[in-house]
């Protein structure tokens, strides 16, 4: 089987759908099984397309990635949570990795509600049930997001729609973060401050405006790491070549994967960007961006270890009988 991308959105992963076990702190209800989508029937309708969409599909790789990027939050909460979530990350873990589907089909219904609320709702079935609660089981309220991406076959024109959880804690910046805070030397904190200035300033320097939108106020200015900061030796971190200058909106995109550049600058658009997104931010996949000469070691880090993007070689294996 060969897919083709048609189309992606998100949606947070809101309390009200989150499992008991990981509900946060002065919420109410035990966790509903439905998705909460929006109210835009006709636009959901159109991307579902419940008549021509075999199936909604998982990968348990994908679950395994959430929980290796959610462990901190499991360990050391940000949010407050009913009971110590710690003690369910490593049986959450030892579940997920004794799954033994690779790809996880589930298969959906809509429903919309008097209130012009549009659902996802499990199709009726024990093991279409036991299937989706490996998402329930794992998945936190609020810092969660699910990506859908619709495919079709090419050689069929039979349509599936792929999701997966990304968590969305930009887990470099609070790795970073924690770093700053945890320091108690004053004299490194202060060498460490004047190095972080040194750093934006010499980028901007290089370029003194954000390679998307051209602004040059410096107060929207970031001096954004292209493998992140945490990931990095001495040299690295302040390396000018693992640099690129850009606004808040487009750093959040690049630090959590929604564009990547290939070595010559050109931009890559990860799959699980909507159409609709990108054509709002003005980014086309495949245009060039001018970037620093030296930086391809950091460009290849962020694509292999940050983007997201499909694996074709999960993907095709799917059995779609």
């Amino acid at each position: 089987m060969k897919f083709k991308r048609i189309d992606a959105f998100e949606i947070k992963y809101a309390d009200s759908f989150t499992n008991k076990d990981l509900k946060l702190k002065n919420t109410t209800g035990e966790g509903e099984w439905r998705i909460y989508i929006g109210s835009e029937e006709k636009e959901f309708d159109n991307f579902f397309d419940f008549e021509n969409v075999e199936f909604f599909f998982m990968l348990k790789k994908d679950l395994i990635d959430y929980l290796d990027d959610a462990r901190e939050e499991y360990f050391n909460p940000s949010q407050e949570y009913r009971t110590n979530i710690s003690k369910k990350f490593n049986k959450n873990m030892e579940f997920i990795n004794f799954i033994k589907e690779d790809k996880i089909k589930i298969f959906f219904r809509k429903t919309y509600d008097n209130q012009k609320r549009y659902y996802l709702v499990l199709k009726r079935g024990r093991e279409n049930r036991r299937r989706y609660f490996n998402l329930r089981r794992i998945c936190l309220p609020r810092i969660t997001r699910l990506t859908f991406v619709k495919l079709e076959d090419i050689n069929t024109g039979k349509n599936y729609i792929y999701f997966k959880p990304i968590f969305y804690i930009n887990k470099h910046e609070k790795e970073e973060i924690k770093e700053k805070i945890n320091e108690i030397n004053l004299n490194k904190q202060e060498k460490y401050r004047k190095q972080q200035i040194k750093y934006r300033l010499g980028l901007l320097k290089k370029t003194p405006f954000c390679i998307f939108t051209n602004i040059v106020e410096d107060k929207l200015l970031i001096a954004c790491h292209i493998k992140p900061y945490s990931k990095c030796d001495k040299e690295e971190a302040y390396d000018l070549k693992n640099g690129i200058i850009m606004t808040p909106t487009y750093h959040l995109l690049f630090d959590l994967g929604f564009i990547s550049f290939k070595d010559n600058g050109d931009l890559i658009i990860s799959p699980f960007l909507s159409n609709s997104n990108a054509k709002r931010l003005n980014l086309i996949n495949g245009k060039n961006y001018r970037l620093e000469k030296g930086s391809e070691k950091y460009l290849k880090y962020h694509r292999d270890n940050i983007l997201n993007k499909i694996d074709e070689n999960e993907i095709n294996l799917i059995d779609s009988s």
